[in-house]
């Protein structure tokens, strides 16, 4: 079966797309990428195993200003599926569903839609403007032959509770990127004690919270990766502060293997940004595979998790205060 996956970002990373690509082509099936290569550099086509990645080429911002190019990216991915041969097309986000549906219901295939993020949720809008693309939104869904959510508590941001038919995917990663051996996992007190954070680097990611508290303690080393509307601050951070370390996108399997040289990972996301409240990120469960504490921000359902499995710290988002005393508390009790 040929099975063609779309993003709207050029795909290098994207870590939830391309475990679900990775899963299909084991399977035996034929499975594309369709990205956005509306930044970086990727190359426009690409393979990475036993699945290939094509990039549509046309520049659009990095933020909010994005929305003013969708319609040109709609009509090319439009016109992209209508040229092409595929049995499933997998429509990840609104910002690529409303093409493929389109595509799928002319040439009578069948649309999966996979709500990484509910789309209006992504940034603070106007209630009128956010409850009219909300409607839109779940309406359509009504139209998708599969509906898949990344954790159980976006039922309740869509509109699903009870819904059985939905399918919940998390954002568990894969086994096989684990060292055969991990006996040196558990390394007790470091010099320095190292903090890693990699993904998206937005507006509603709190990163200078952690940097600052590491200043005010003293002896810690934080290292970023990733992308996004705040990565050239970051960087900028990083030049000018001794203990930061900014080393841009970067492959999973470096992802994984600077999470095991770790000692803490962070997701501190602004609760007040709704899709945040129901985030269940990958790095939450990549600091679960290697046994790594993490510290997540108060009001979300990561937290929720955190709490359940005693597996990291809840901190009030942007409190420096409660940051440093979850970090020394971890650095002075490596039993912990």
């Amino acid at each position: 079966m040929k099975v063609i996956m779309l993003r709207s970002n050029p795909i290098d990373p994207d870590v939830r797309i391309e475990k679900e690509a990775k899963t299909l082509a084991d399977a035996g099936h034929d499975v594309i990428l369709l990205g956005w290569r509306r930044f970086g550099s990727a190359p426009i086509r690409e393979e990475r195993g036993r699945y290939i990645i094509r990039r549509l080429n046309f520049r659009a911002p990095v933020g909010k200003g994005v929305i003013f190019f969708l319609p040109i990216w709609w009509i090319f991915v439009f016109f992209w599926l209508l040229r092409n041969d595929w049995n499933v097309v997998h429509a990840a986000d609104l910002d690529t569903y409303i093409p493929a549906l389109l595509a799928a219901k002319i040439k009578r295939k069948r649309i999966i839609y996979d709500i990484f993020d509910f789309y209006v949720d992504m940034v603070k809008l106007p209630s009128y403007v956010r409850n009219c693309v909300a409607a839109l939104d779940v309406f359509l869904m009504r139209f998708a032959d599969v509906l898949v959510v990344v954790d159980p508590s976006r039922l309740k941001q869509i509109g699903k509770e009870g819904d059985s038919s939905v399918y919940i995917i998390y954002n568990s990663p894969m086994n096989d990127l684990l060292p055969s051996s991990t006996s040196g996992m558990q390394k007790g007190q470091q010099t320095p004690f190292k903090i890693f954070y990699a993904g998206g680097l937005g507006e509603d990611r709190d990163f200078e919270t952690i940097i600052r508290a590491a200043k005010e303690i003293g002896n810690i080393q934080v290292e970023l990766a990733g992308y996004g509307s705040c990565a050239g601050h970051v960087q900028s951070i990083g030049e000018q502060e001794p203990h930061v370390t900014f080393i841009g996108a970067i492959p999973y399997d470096e992802v994984i293997r600077k999470t095991l040289d770790s000692d803490l990972l962070f997701a501190l996301y602004d609760p007040d940004v709704p899709n945040n409240r129901y985030s269940s990120p990958n790095k939450l469960f990549e600091a679960m595979m290697c046994q790594k504490p993490i510290l997540v921000s108060d009001g979300a359902t990561m937290a929720d998790i955190v709490r359940k499995e005693g597996c990291g710290l809840v901190v009030p988002y942007k409190d420096v205060d409660a940051v440093k005393h979850a970090i020394l508390t971890l650095k002075n009790d490596p039993a912990l």
